[in-house]
């Protein structure tokens, strides 16, 4: 009985850690750095927690899958469906997304031509708008499952 309160705490909490995550530093704390600060250095301070917050979502997203094939959980294959999305998600934004984004930003501190510059510019803008993207998939995939596992509690 421990044991299976343990895994439906883990498997709550680490959902809950992932959602609240994502939430605060979306809605809270980027936009609060980019008002704080000029373009720029709001980048840097927001590039610099960037790995931090994806490694929450690693963590959190193994810790949600282990915990719900370890449980015996209703709508098993839903839930392991939006949590294959948020996983694909949030790895591809965290190794794949995030390194480039980081290597364009860093390119466009070099002394570049007028025509260079913008190209760059307009790269990183659609990869910053992929992650945003990826970022809402997570959060509304995320919130879906929230709401099944709602539905299995009894209070």
């Amino acid at each position: 009985m421990i044991l299976v309160t343990l895994i439906s705490f883990v498997h709550i909490f680490s959902l809950v850690f992932w959602i609240g995550s994502i939430l605060f530093f979306s809605f809270l704390a980027a936009p609060a750095v980019f008002k704080a600060l000029d373009r720029e250095q709001a980048g840097e301070v927001v590039g610099i927690l960037f790995p931090r917050y994806y490694k929450i979502g690693y963590v959190c997203g193994i810790l949600t899958l282990i915990t719900l094939i370890l449980g015996s959980e209703m709508m098993r294959e839903i839930k392991m469906l939006l949590l294959m999305v948020m996983l694909v998600a949030t790895f591809f934004a965290g190794l794949v997304i995030n390194p480039n984004a980081r290597k364009l930003k860093a390119r466009l501190k070099e002394p570049l031509s007028p025509t260079e510059r913008e190209a760059l510019e307009e790269k990183f803008r659609r990869t910053h708008s992929l992650a945003v993207k990826l970022n809402g998939l997570v959060l509304a995939a995320g919130l879906v499952f929230l709401w099944f596992t709602a539905e299995g509690l009894s209070l």
